[in-house]
């Protein structure tokens, strides 16, 4: 983060603005919709601009800019929206040496502060900036999120904003606060009729709201942009957050700020809790009122041992819910452009685990394997030799084409593709890391690198 993001209350304070031209009086039907007293200097003003000074009963002076106007006006932020760099580099200067804020309008060099690209739905305003790098980026992200937030939002703000004493005095704690504003805003923001505050609160006290829920998530195979709409809004609503060891730094960055965060991962013979102390601190947790959040990579259900979470949940009598991610086979699939399926090539896939114990025998295929059948192992790499062993015994031919995905779907994600009679030893040569899933059949001839 190059700046960090404040806003000002302008309400009554002077704003001394430079520039009689179109950027100027841009800059000061801004500042004017922040309620700042405008003082704007220029040797020149277009029509339009001097019109909109005086209709407003705004003080302008048709002069140079001096170092001196600053003492006599005092301004708490000065804009220098000439098309003279001499005279952006004196307002520059003074300002500085002034002590107070500048902004030379298209000179980030010269900026203490940027103007973002605004979306107003007064009380609630947003700020998108790029920094001065890409204006434009920032004005079309500004119009993505107009086009997303209903036109009634800020009216709904401003009410809240007065309602606020009463919800602190009807609800003691600051979870249930938190909570009835969430399912609130949660609702205005999918645009969903809200009655009056006062009726929204009584339909909220008549519901028992000692019992937290439980979020069973799958947070995709390492890439945030896989995340789900509804993975994404629940982990910003969740209180407590039990996340495993291939939940990526930048998906937990997602999740609520102050939220508790646990690490409950489980590594290959390196369980920081077993699966029963974590379903008991799911059940726990709610039962305290709290919403947990059980981050998972990939899918909950596809060996994720989501199932086990929920039946603990279901036994407890806690709320729960599932949440979809994208497992990690499809993902190493999509990602390295090797399709699961293929017309001609492969009619069915199989997801198997290569995850066993050290001296259990391993067994991948217990039924017949197929010619137009793509095999996908997850959890592997530690177990290649036996895999490939086993998928050899069971008749598969040696030279079927094998590809390993490490790291699927993220920027350090690697392939590896061989056939059964050399992938161990190209596996051996090569620096691949877990986690990793490894694709069996014809279509992994189609990958290109």
């Amino acid at each position: 983060m190059n700046t960090l993001p404040l806003f000002f209350n302008l309400n009554n304070k002077t704003v001394l603005i430079v520039g009689g031209g179109d950027i100027a009086y841009r800059k000061a039907q801004l500042m004017a919709k922040a309620k700042a007293k405008l003082v704007v200097i220029a040797k020149h003003f277009e029509a339009e601009f001097l019109d909109f000074l005086q209709s407003h009963h705004h003080v302008f002076f048709q002069k140079s800019f001096e170092p001196a106007d600053l003492n006599q006006h005092t301004p708490t932020l000065v804009i220098g929206a000439t098309d003279d760099h001499e005279v952006n580099l004196v307002i520059h200067r003074a300002s500085k040496a002034y002590g107070v804020p500048v902004n030379i309008v298209d000179t980030p060099d010269l900026c203490d502060y940027i103007f973002p690209a605004i979306v107003d739905r007064n009380p609630i305003v947003i700020g998108v900036s790029s920094n001065g790098k890409a204006p434009v980026l920032a004005r079309l992200i500004r119009a993505k999120i107009e086009s997303s937030l209903p036109s009634r939002l800020g009216e709904l703000a401003d009410k809240a904003g007065k309602f606020r004493d009463t919800i602190k005095n009807s609800l003691p704690t600051i979870t249930e606060r938190r909570y009835f504003w969430e399912l609130i805003f949660d609702r205005a923001l999918k645009d969903e009729t809200i009655g009056t505050l006062s009726d929204e609160l009584n339909q909220f006290k008549n519901h028992d709201t000692r019992l937290g829920e439980v979020y069973i998530v799958g947070a995709g195979a390492g890439d945030p942009d896989l995340l789900t709409f509804k993975a994404l809004r629940l982990m910003q609503q969740a209180d407590i957050v039990l996340y495993d060891a291939l939940v990526s730094n930048d998906i937990l960055e997602l999740c609520r700020r102050d939220s508790q965060k646990i690490f409950v991962g489980k590594k290959r013979k390196d369980h920081t809790k077993t699966q029963d102390e974590i379903n008991q601190l799911l059940v726990d947790y709610a039962k305290q009122g709290h919403r947990v959040l059980r981050l998972k990579g990939g899918d909950p259900f596809v060996f994720g041992r989501g199932g086990e979470e929920m039946l603990a949940c279901q036994a407890a009598h806690i709320p729960y819910q599932v949440v979809s991610g994208i497992t990690a086979a499809l993902a190493a699939s999509s990602y390295a452009g090797i399709p699961l399926t293929h017309r001609g090539i492969a009619t069915s896939v199989r997801f198997l685990t290569g995850c066993y114990q050290t001296n259990e025998p391993f067994n991948g295929l217990n039924s017949t394997y197929q010619t137009d059948e793509t095999l996908v192992f997850y959890m592997g790499l530690h177990a290649l030799t036996k895999i490939i062993d086993s998928l050899i015994s069971a008749g598969l031919p040696n030279d079927l084409p094998i590809a390993i995905i490490s790291n699927a779907s993220l920027p350090t994600q690697q392939v590896l593709t061989g056939t059964l009679t050399d992938i161990i030893d190209k596996k051996h040569q090569s620096n691949l890391i877990a986690p990793a899933i490894i694709i069996v059949g014809h279509v992994v001839d189609l990958y290109q690198p």
